[in-house]
């Protein structure tokens, strides 16, 4: 037995436990090497900001891998590890003819980009935060910047003060391997626009709601902000070998000349020109149009119209804490009035408007239970509330959740869901003025009008037709009257038929064109078994002719008839019509043929096996009965009766005997048993 063993114990004898950590270190080394290794190098070419003087000391560049990996299944967010790779310094505003020798750089090793680090890393992106002095001062050395990313975060207040001067810090980010692994940054030289940083946000976000801050945007041509913004600007490549701290600056990459290209061109000039006038002019039709006063009108007070646009504005927009005070009203008349309060917070959803227009905007739009009237005080504003009469109080929610959902619809975390198809329409609205509050000071006359949205489909509901369920959005692309035999399970009942052990063959093809019939057209009731007959015969008649499954198909009829599925008229109805299929083709179609040599076939079979089997069965029933003699036609005096019976089988008809067949084979019948 020594020689089947297949290992040999050789290791054993210089095995260490001490050395299983070396062989796997040097195992892995050896796979590194084999690999392509390699490192992404930034060389940072400068900072560049028409706001800061050139004599400034140089900024500090800090680099961030941000590692967003997937999530598992209970968790609620995608975890995200965040890696200082290093801090450079990079001169402001460096000259383009005489740009200094040398340039930091910065190199990421690969292993940094693998996939399973602890969490299997979905999207890696680069960071780069620049910390820049507000004004001329020392350079940043005594700031916090050794300090851990997260603990600096965590302590600063929007901005860094080193020796009573401010630290401004911008950023941006760019995504070097995507969701599908692929890499999306190249050899080449790129600028980088920056955003200012703001981090001084103290309070918990989940007290009150506000609005996001948005600057007011300019119309700009493309690449407007690398014109006024501050950017970064650093050569990236993909090398063998790291490079770190300074090394000789690069030279710049020469521009491809654009010449007499129409995809570089800029836009006409003449269009240019037009669209700037035509700005131009509807810019000052629209100050003529806002300066403009109401007219007054003898159905709305005098003392109310009187005050200007102007004015309000200028009261509302006046330096210093304005003081809010809600006034309800109940049939004009003061019911309660609320304290002086100086925040712009919604007293209904705590939502922070920061503005009055906002607030009274927003309580007209998404509170219409209420009417809300603007009445300017010289301490800020009073808004009386009243109750809308004409408020439509049908539904007020989301027309999403008309229909009800499956309980484990709105917390399943699986992933989106489809929703209810909502139509909304849109109605054609006059143009839009200039923001004003004197629009809140009176009522409008249609304010029901206005405050009701316009949204159909919301009420669309479906049932399904076998079973009367309703059809939830998420199953609006699955037809449930659609096809109910797919291939497979075409296939799979076959397959199940051809196992039966127990029938012929031309019983398995029946029951295989039967089923998958049946399967086809999803008959459901013992009434639809005349019709799937009939069509049966239609679709697969010729078909079960050609196949020799004539007697096969009768069998399967009487079948039918013996479990009461069918009448007696049907079953002559069907055999019928499977006759006249046959007769189609007269009598040289495909059809005949294929019967006659059929028929020929078993005749033939009954000479050669049959007829030997009937003897040795008659022989035994002879010799239990002692003396009973039993002629076959084997002498001569009854061999004319014995051919003419095998002429008569020969000559009869395909389709059903006729009574004048039958009397001939009965006497010929009659003929041979009484030789």
């Amino acid at each position: 037995m020594r020689q089947r063993m297949s290992r040999s114990h050789k290791s054993r004898r210089g095995f260490k436990v001490d050395t299983i950590l070396d062989k796997l270190l040097a195992k892995k080394k050896q796979e590194q090497n084999l690999g392509v290794r390699g490192y992404m190098t930034l060389t940072f070419l400068g900072f560049y900001d028409k706001r800061v003087e050139i004599s400034q000391d140089p900024v500090k560049v800090e680099t961030l891998l941000l590692k967003i990996c997937h999530k598992k299944r209970k968790d609620v967010s995608s975890p995200i590890m965040q890696v200082s790779v290093g801090t450079s310094e990079v001169p402001i505003n460096p000259s383009e003819s005489q740009p200094p020798p040398k340039a930091p750089t910065i190199s990421i090793p690969n292993e940094s980009f693998s996939l399973n680090n602890g969490h299997i890393a979905k999207t890696y992106m680069l960071l780069l935060r620049v910390y820049c002095m507000s004004n001329n001062g020392c350079l940043i050395t005594n700031c916090d910047l050794e300090e851990p990313a997260q603990k600096r975060r965590k302590s600063s207040t929007g901005s860094i003060k080193t020796a009573g001067d401010e630290v401004k810090q911008y950023g941006s980010e760019l995504t070097v391997y995507d969701k599908h692994n692929r890499c999306l940054l190249t050899d080449g030289e790129y600028e980088l626009g920056l955003q200012e940083v703001q981090t001084n946000v103290r309070s918990s976000p989940k007290k009150h709601s506000s609005w996001e801050t948005v600057v007011d945007i300019k119309d700009c041509e493309p690449f407007e902000m690398f014109k006024q913004g501050p950017t970064l600007k650093f050569r990236l490549s993909w090398t063998t070998e790291p490079s770190n701290g300074l090394v000789d600056r690069p030279t710049p990459i020469p521009l491809i000349p654009s010449g007499d290209n129409k995809e570089n061109r800029s836009a006409n000039a003449g269009f240019e020109r037009s669209s700037s006038v035509n700005h131009n002019n509807n810019s000052s039709t629209n100050n003529n149009n806002n300066a403009t006063l109401p007219t007054p009108s003898p159905l709305t007070p005098s003392s109310r119209m009187s005050v200007s646009n102007e004015k309000v504005d200028a009261n509302a927009n006046a330096n210093g804490t304005q003081q809010i005070v809600y006034q309800f009203l109940y049939n004009n008349n003061s019911r309660q009035q609320t304290e002086a309060c100086e925040d712009l917070h919604c007293p209904w959803c705590s939502l922070d408007c920061g503005k009055l227009y906002s607030l009274l905007k927003h309580l007209k739009l998404c509170h219409s239970r209420f009417t809300f009237t603007y009445v300017p005080i010289p301490q800020g504003a009073r808004i009386d509330v009243a109750i809308n009469e004409c408020y439509d109080g049908s539904y007020a929610g989301s027309p999403h959740e008309l229909i009800s959902q499956p309980s484990s619809v709105p917390f399943s975390r699986t992933g989106p869901t489809r929703r209810t198809s909502v139509t909304n329409i849109l109605v054609c609205r006059p143009k839009r003025t200039k923001p004003s509050l004197s629009e809140f000071l009176e009522l409008d006359e249609n304010e029901f009008e206005s405050q009701r949205p316009y949204i159909t489909g919301h009420n669309r509901l479906y049932h399904h037709t076998v079973t009367c369920l309703p059809i939830y959005p998420k199953e609006m692309d699955i037809d449930s009257e659609g096809e109910n035999d797919p291939k497979w399970l075409q296939t799979k009942t076959m397959m199940m038929i051809d196992d039966f052990t127990d029938v012929n063959e031309g019983e398995k093809e029946l029951m295989k064109m039967w089923n998958l019939h049946v399967m086809k057209h999803g008959y459901v009731g013992d009434c639809q078994i005349p019709l799937a007959c009939q069509m049966f015969l239609e679709s697969k008649g010729k078909e079960l002719l050609m196949k020799n499954l004539y007697r096969n198909f009768v069998l399967h009829m009487c079948s039918l008839f013996d479990f009461g599925l069918i009448s007696p008229v049907i079953l002559y109805q069907t055999i019928q019509k499977l006759q006249e299929i046959m007769k189609e083709g007269g009598e040289d179609g495909d059809v005949r043929r294929v019967l006659q040599k059929s028929h020929e076939a078993q005749v033939e079979h009954w000479k050669a096996v049959g007829a030997q089997s009937m003897q040795q069965d008659a022989s035994k029933i002879g010799g239990m009965t002692g003396g009973v003699k039993i002629s076959f036609g084997n002498d001569g005096s009854s061999g004319s009766s014995t051919n003419a019976r095998r002429k008569t089988t020969a000559s009869l008809p395909l389709s059903s005997p006729s009574s004048q067949n039958v009397k001939s084979m009965h006497s010929n019948m009659h003929n041979v048993t009484g030789t």
